[in-house]
């Protein structure tokens, strides 16, 4: 037996793990957001220090990635067109720039991140529930929905508004306080997870 195939053929940890792609970058991006919105309760009493050009810069390298691997961006998935690539490495060039130069990209980056998460929550809501209020779509009877179904519907809907508050929260930093800002983002990593459960239980 060569050693590819005895690697394929492992068992336990070293086994071929099943995991979809999609759901494995998810879990990741969801880890990132409970630790950072952790680390925002003693940033916001002072207590560490905190680098914001860090914070913006990774989050928008996760997207960049998203949309490289998956199509996925915060307003939905699309097909991997060349145009989406080249959205995808600007996005990722500029995340890893502000990342080691902060200070200079701190509020471009700032307001794009806001922008596309209000955008794109605000965009997959509509999408969501403007045909079931039609009467129309796989969604439009919600009683003859699945129970595991419903709870996707009710996950994806509050990750949605979710999305749409951490995005006004960074649109108007001075306004939202810095500690309902960390519980919005705990909340967003928990959601994922919450997700990523949902999805494996689905495939």
């Amino acid at each position: 037996m060569t050693t590819k195939d005895s690697v394929a053929g492992g068992t336990g940890l070293f086994g071929e793990a099943s995991l979809p792609l999609s759901i494995a970058l998810v879990i990741p991006v969801a880890a990132l957001l409970v630790i950072l919105g952790l680390l925002l309760f003693p940033v916001n009493l002072g207590l560490i220090p905190f680098s914001p050009d860090g914070q913006l810069g990774l989050l928008l390298v996760i997207m960049a990635i998203q949309m490289l691997a998956l199509g996925e961006t915060p307003m939905g998935q699309y097909r991997r067109s060349h145009l989406l690539i080249v959205i995808g490495i600007v996005f990722a060039a500029l995340g890893i720039f502000s990342c080691i130069v902060p200070g200079i990209l701190t509020d471009v980056i700032r307001l794009l991140l806001a922008l596309l998460n209000i955008a794109g929550g605000a965009i997959l809501l509509t999408k969501r529930f403007l045909p079931m209020l039609r009467g129309v779509g796989p969604t439009a009877d919600l009683a003859s929905l699945p129970p595991i179904y419903k709870r996707l519907l009710g996950t994806l809907t509050v990750l949605n508004v979710v999305s749409i508050a951490f995005g006004i929260s960074m649109l108007l930093p001075g306004l939202v306080p810095g500690m309902v800002i960390a519980g919005i983002v705990v909340i967003n990593g928990l959601l994922l997870f919450s997700l990523a459960s949902i999805l494996i239980k689905i495939s």
